[in-house]
């Protein structure tokens, strides 16, 4: 415009560039490479709780490249996605070559699971004795107790 061009043979800011600006990435995957992607990230986590959040389940894939990961309660969930969302989109942009993908993190907690799981050392013994039945006999063979 300084030279005295018009207006319309201005260009926007951020208009000029590759097809890669305008169009972002969005090569097809398949939901086991999504699986692989997804355990890749979770060892590379560095807190213990978060790592094993990311860990129990398998992510879902929905269509238009959505994504849904079930967590036990909302304290993970948030600190999921205030800490690990955004470096979490960031490698599966990357490493599934497509930048449509949107994770969202939903709270499903299993009240059954909830409730069948052992707290007290005897619970637990319990339920590891009706898993393996040879460690019941082998703590009254040796005379074993909790303490």
């Amino acid at each position: 415009m300084l030279n005295g061009g018009k207006v319309s043979e201005v260009a926007e800011p951020g208009t000029k560039g590759s097809k890669a600006e305008i169009n972002p990435k969005e090569q097809p995957f398949e939901a086991s490479q999504l699986i692989v992607a997804w355990k890749t990230f979770a060892e590379s986590v560095d807190a213990a709780q978060l790592k094993s959040a990311l860990s129990v389940r398998e992510p879902i894939l929905k269509e238009d490249f959505n994504i849904v990961y079930s967590l036990d309660n909302e304290l993970q969930r948030q600190r999921i996605t205030m800490d690990l969302k955004p470096k979490l989109l960031a490698y599966l942009h990357t490493a599934l070559h497509n930048e449509k993908i949107r994770v969202e993190f939903i709270v499903t907690e299993n009240k059954e699971e909830i409730q069948n799981r052992p707290y007290t050392n005897q619970e637990k013994f319990n339920a590891l004795a009706a898993k393996y039945p040879l460690l019941g006999s082998m703590k009254q063979k040796f005379g074993l107790d909790f303490d």
